[in-house]
């Protein structure tokens, strides 16, 4: 069965508070709609902007409402290996499925980035997940690399947001020898991606069009390739309304979406661009949940 992660956003107040009954409302949601479960604190959910009081909060929640009903990635990425290993430590104690990091970039990066990972899986009491995002690092993985990191059993699988077909073949070429977990980042490509053999997805856009996500894995796993090619093609149209044509409003726009939804209390984000979402923009956005609320109910 294909499976459909979400890469969760991080809800704040309007005056930009971590709001946690707004992400309760958003993992409850997520698990009435057969959601296989969520990647708390990744780039959608800006990680980056959290203080550790609120990662540890948001942590702490996750597990309380999700508990064992899907699957829960914490995302332990930081600014290196020291900080990434204190997160690994702080959270051990919590009840949590998998461990899941990119790693820092620029001169903090891993140098050796299969060294790095194995070390970080040996000192794991868990399944810890790579997530590939060369254009946030700047860190490439050969496909020679790609092999021996997935050589240890400790590391079940990679989310691929490289968003590139080469790497995406490549894994899937890897996968013919190694039993690990391929999941797609690249949101406007899941039918295809799903079809050729990837486990499923962890995907950001979930938090809004989880419904519409899920039916597609099944219309996959039931062979019914036109159906989900049909479904690809209406994501593609809520995703360029919500987060605009050059999906400048990736943060903004989504969290306004789930506030039309009923699901966050504010659009807020700590993303400095995204702080002014225009109203055109805001137009669209209510214009699209409006027309296709119930497929994202």
């Amino acid at each position: 069965m294909k499976q459909i992660i979400s890469a969760a956003v991080t809800p704040f107040t309007a005056d930009g508070k971590l709001d946690l009954e707004s992400a309760a409302r958003l993992y409850q949601r997520g698990i009435r709609q057969g959601l296989d479960g969520f990647f708390v604190m990744g780039s959608m959910g800006e990680w980056a902007l959290l203080d550790r009081d609120e990662r540890d909060q948001l942590a702490t929640l996750a597990c309380d409402v999700i508990g064992t009903r899907a699957k829960i990635l914490l995302g332990i990425s930081d600014t290196g290996m020291p900080s990434i290993l204190r997160n690994m430590e702080r959270w051990q104690r919590l009840p949590h499925s998998h461990w899941t990091v990119v790693p820092p970039g620029t001169w903090a990066g891993p140098g050796d980035p299969v060294k790095y990972l194995h070390e970080l899986a040996d000192r794991a009491d868990r399944p810890l997940y790579f997530y590939y995002l060369p254009s946030f690092n700047g860190v490439t993985i050969s496909l020679a690399q790609f092999r021996d990191i997935l050589a240890h059993p400790r590391i079940a699988g990679v989310k691929n947001s490289a968003g590139s077909l080469r790497v995406r073949k490549e894994l899937l070429y890897i996968k013919r020898d190694l039993p690990f977990e391929l999941y797609e980042g690249e949101e406007w490509a899941l039918d295809e991606s799903l079809l050729l053999g990837c486990d499923g997805a962890v995907a950001g856009f979930a938090s809004t069009a989880g419904s519409l996500m899920k039916d597609l894995a099944r219309r996959v796993d039931a062979g019914d390739l036109a159906g989900a090619s049909a479904i690809q093609f209406r994501l593609l149209d809520i995703y360029y309304a919500v987060y605009g044509g050059q999906v400048a409003w990736w943060s903004a726009g989504q969290k306004y979406a789930l506030q039309r939804l009923g699901v966050l209390s504010s659009a807020t984000t700590r993303v400095a661009s995204q702080r002014e979402l225009p109203e055109s923009q805001k137009a669209a956005i209510r214009a699209c949940v409006d027309a296709n609320r119930e497929a994202l109910a």
